[in-house]
């Protein structure tokens, strides 16, 4: 029987075939790192990017708006549905990256305050619209959205607000009096860029042990026939900060080891963001 006649029959057994020798079917090594290729400033708004890995390329375009000061949230964030992305799914990828939003994985609060021209800070904040948009998926969406949004912060400039609003003045501030003055910018101060990885963990039916093998970043064809996935992110200090799984892990050493490779490949990414000049 040739190998794509039993991959349309039988593709848990079509996969088993090469996760046995240590590899994927493309000759990949279960743990070997895909390439992780991003561009910035391409895409628009006041900062942007292009994130390309494992078969993802996604963009990030960030919008900014200026508001007074209050407990209302400030950073909203849609991924685009599209033909490779269920209305639903995206739904659920947008309260995921929300929440580290929300919980100042990505950037501080009290760094979206706006700054005047002297870098004095005011009464007003930057609200921030990350739109997000699929070009192509052929694995973890998740990986390369975290990356974007890491590499559209990084990119991202704010210009200076002149306000002709007195400290003293107790009325409410008007859009009339604050202006943008683009002739001075100030970059967004970030925490540490946030690193997702995603793993697959196969359990061979057909070997003498039904060991739970851990794959790196997994294609959809793995995917599929994967007991479980999940989802690592990891943050400053390689700490993990959110773990998403879908179907049963048994194993905690595995999670060990998830966030381990995860915080390499961080690493690896902060080195190359602060290269760019």
């Amino acid at each position: 029987m040739s190998s794509e006649v039993l991959r349309g029959i039988d593709p848990r057994g079509y996969v088993s075939t090469f996760i046995r020798e240590g590899v994927y079917p493309d000759g990949r090594g279960l743990l070997d790192e895909q390439k992780l290729v991003f561009k910035q400033g391409e895409c628009g708004g006041v900062g942007s990017s292009v994130v390309s890995t494992q078969g993802v390329t996604v963009s990030c375009t960030i919008e900014a708006s200026v508001s007074l000061v209050s407990d209302a949230t400030l950073v909203d964030i849609q991924i685009e549905s599209s033909q490779q992305l269920a209305e639903k799914d995206a739904e659920d990828y947008n309260n995921l990256l929300l929440s580290l939003f929300t919980n100042e994985h990505f950037i501080r609060r009290e760094n979206l305050r706006c700054l005047d021209t002297s870098e004095k800070t005011l009464p007003l904040e930057w609200q921030l619209h990350v739109t997000l948009k699929v070009l192509s998926l052929e694995g973890s969406l998740l990986d390369a959205a975290v990356c974007a949004i890491g590499a559209a912060l990084a990119d991202t400039k704010l210009p200076s607000i002149a306000l002709d609003h007195a400290d003293t003045d107790e009325s409410a501030i008007e859009k009339t009096q604050i202006q943008a003055d683009y002739r001075t910018v100030h970059k967004l101060s970030l925490e540490e860029p946030l690193m997702c990885c995603s793993f697959g963990i196969f359990v061979d039916s057909g070997a003498k042990k039904n060991d739970e093998i851990l794959l790196l970043t997994p294609t959809l064809e793995v995917i599929a026939v994967c007991r479980s996935t999940c989802s690592v992110v990891v943050g400053k200090n390689d700490l993990m900060v959110l773990i998403r799984e879908r179907g049963r892990l048994s194993q905690f050493s595995l999670i060990k080891k998830m966030c381990m490779i995860t915080a390499e490949r961080r690493r690896k990414f902060v080195e190359s963001l602060r290269s760019v000049v």
